[in-house]
């Protein structure tokens, strides 16, 4: 992540008490209110005091919450009057930046919630792309990816994802299928067997295999090629990850770390290329890409 973003202490700003109807909610807010979860919050802040006072903004003559929208409401269901917060001074990105990391700091994102702040942020905003905030969040940026993609499935396939019947790393794994019927057909088997993603991929895998006997020689032949490219890709990271590890173990230099993880990243997204490549070959011959 990057550095400034990482902790809130290196903003520069001051912790004021400031009232609460002076507070103003920004108007893409990240988070989506659940009245058990503010519930318990405010239960805690009773008990202990507010022990993280809100990240806030001047703006329009208030404060705008960049980050404690979920404390911001406990505290209002506790009838407070003031509440103390950290105030800086950013423009509407380095905000979104910034509310960004600390709901993924604290783990407070849903599956769907983190997706739809990416999408925010690359598509719906422009205000960088994937590398950029790959490198605000510290998440490889295939992972970024991946999470936004889980807004393109069906409808009934995000419900399953918000009611925990879906895991989102399984449900990722359904985002190459073109076919939205497909798709949740895996979901409801997924749910209903509780199958691992292992159990997921060879489906899928069988699937594909049902695909390729349809193909003709020199496509069948450029599969295999690209098949092969991904294995050793795939063995490639795994070793880097291997020295990684046994790097952070012995304290190596930070520089060497850095480099390893960029490399990583590097392999990340060539082997997301010839994934892109082997599902162009597939669609030629049927509706769907799996």
């Amino acid at each position: 992540m990057n550095a400034d973003m990482r902790n809130g202490s290196r903003l520069s700003g001051i912790i004021e008490d400031i009232p609460i109807s002076d507070l103003i909610i920004p108007l893409n807010n990240l988070r989506i209110s659940n009245k058990l979860n503010i519930d318990k919050i405010s239960q805690s802040i009773r008990q202990h005091g507010l022990i993280h006072p809100l990240t806030v903004r001047p703006k329009d003559g208030g404060f705008e919450i960049v980050a404690g929208y979920r404390r911001y409401l406990a505290c209002k269901n506790l009838k407070w009057k003031k509440i103390p917060c950290h105030v800086v001074y950013l423009d509407e990105p380095q905000s979104f930046e910034l509310a960004l990391v600390e709901n993924i700091r604290r783990k407070s994102f849903t599956p769907l919630e983190e997706a739809t702040a990416f999408k925010s942020y690359v598509s719906d905003h422009g205000w960088g792309s994937v590398a950029k905030l790959s490198q605000k969040i510290g998440r490889s940026p295939s992972a970024i990816v991946r999470r936004i993609g889980l807004l393109e499935l069906p409808n009934e396939v995000l419900e399953d994802i918000r009611n925990s019947a879906l895991s989102p790393s399984i449900a990722e794994e359904l985002i190459p299928i073109k076919d939205p019927k497909r798709q949740s057909e895996l979901a409801r088997l997924v749910a209903r067997r509780h199958l691992t993603i292992k159990r997921l991929r060879n489906i899928m895998k069988d699937d594909t295999l049902t695909t390729k006997e349809s193909m003709d020689v020199e496509d069948r032949s450029k599969i295999q090629s690209i098949d092969k490219s991904i294995s050793v890709l795939k063995i490639a990271m795994s070793r880097i990850i291997t020295i990684i590890e046994e790097d952070a173990e012995k304290n190596n230099d930070f520089a060497i770390q850095e480099l390893l993880f960029e490399q990583k990243n590097k392999i990340h997204d060539q082997i997301d290329l010839l994934l892109n490549a082997r599902k162009k070959y597939f669609k030629k011959y049927c509706g769907t890409v799996r």
